[in-house]
Order: C-alpha cells, then structure tokens, then sequence
C-alpha cells in the first residue's frame, strides 16, 4: 500500500474519532438533575439576617437526620427512620427551581448546587421598617 493511502485511512479514521467523541452540551435543567441524583442528608438550616449594618447567622443542625433521595426518574423519597414522603419533582428549564408534587405542590428554590451540597431556601423575607432593610433568609442544607 503506499504512503497516501495509509495518511488517508489515518486521516479519515481520526476525523471519524473527532466527529464521535463530540459531547452535546448540558441544558441547565440537565446539570441540575445530574447533580441532583442520589441521597442527600438534611444537615443544617441556615438563617442569615442582613439589616443593612450586620449579618447575623444562626445555624440548626439536625438529629436525626431527615434525608432527600432523588432519582433519575424524577422520583424521590424523603426518609427519617421510616419513608415519611415520596412522589416525582420537576425542575424548571432555567434550573432555579425545584417542584414536589403533592396537594398542595411545593415550589422550592435553589440557594446553591455545589457537588457535595445543595441549599434549598425555605424563606426569603424582607421586612421594611422606617429607612432600614432587614432580610432573613433560611435554606437547608442538604450534605451528601
């Protein structure tokens, strides 16, 4: 066989490996539920409140531990000792939000996902009094 042929082959066998490795690009949805799967422990609730001078925190820490299995299905399971929930969640195109089915449905945000933890915020209030702001935010922290 001669030399351009075999540069051909190999050329031809490159760009087929270049053109097959090729990743499609993650939606946010898509990366939120690839790092949302699997079990995910209630750690703390973090109450922070900001009134403009200071920021105070106050953490909670639990025990026992309620804990947030989420599957690929779009099914979850919350347990303590025994399963006290189940049912299917969907997170919205921008991957902000987290929904849980039930009557009535629960709409959470996320505050943050992180690879080993996520923070879901159970409030967010801003109270005006006078000239001065005061915000209180609450999020769980769930820990893998």
């Amino acid at each position: 066989m001669s030399k351009s042929k075999i540069a051909l082959i190999l050329l031809a066998f490159i760009t087929l490996a270049f053109y097959a490795c090729k990743k499609e690009p993650l939606t946010d949805k898509q990366a939120a539920l690839q790092q949302l799967v699997g079990r995910w422990p209630l750690k703390y609730r973090i109450r922070t409140v900001e009134d403009g001078f200071a920021i105070r925190k106050d953490t909670t820490v639990y025990n026992p531990v309620d804990t947030l299995v989420f599957n690929a299905d779009g099914t979850y399971i919350q347990t303590n000792v025994t399963i006290t929930q189940s049912g299917t969640f969907t997170i919205d195109d921008i991957g902000e939000n987290i929904t849980f089915s039930g009557t009535p449905a629960l709409t959470q945000k996320f505050g943050y996902i992180r690879t080993s933890t996520i923070g879901l915020v159970v409030s967010d209030q801003t109270d005006a009094t006078g000239f001065a702001k005061v915000r209180t935010l609450t999020i769980d922290e769930l820990s893998k």
